[in-house]
């Protein structure tokens, strides 16, 4: 039975593969969750945003390791959105947090 053992190794192939590629997605999004920049801790342990320093809930820390409030982590998330692909690069973002052009 060569035939059936050649199948068994071929799913244990792709079996193996799946897992792997699977481990490596995952690896990318915990890499995502690290913050690339240092965060602006005070001696007590409080966590400041770096863009608004507002003081970021424990909460949130411990959740996705952040270094900005939600408000201006929605802010940056919607102008990266803005200004990646179509018609994104005559968007730019003013003083008041707000998006120009049109």
């Amino acid at each position: 039975m060569i035939q059936g053992e050649r199948l068994a190794d071929e799913a244990d192939v792709g079996a193996k593969n799946t897992e792997e590629h699977l481990m490596e997605a995952l690896a990318r999004q915990r890499e995502a969750l690290v913050p690339h920049e240092e965060p602006d801790e005070d001696a007590q342990g409080n966590r400041y945003c770096l863009d608004c320093a507002d003081i970021i809930p424990p909460e949130r820390i411990q959740a996705v390791q952040a270094v900005r409030c939600v408000r201006c982590a929605a802010k940056r998330e919607r102008f990266n959105k803005l200004t990646q692909g179509r018609g994104g690069a005559g968007r730019v973002m003013n003083d008041e947090g707000d998006y120009g052009g049109k």
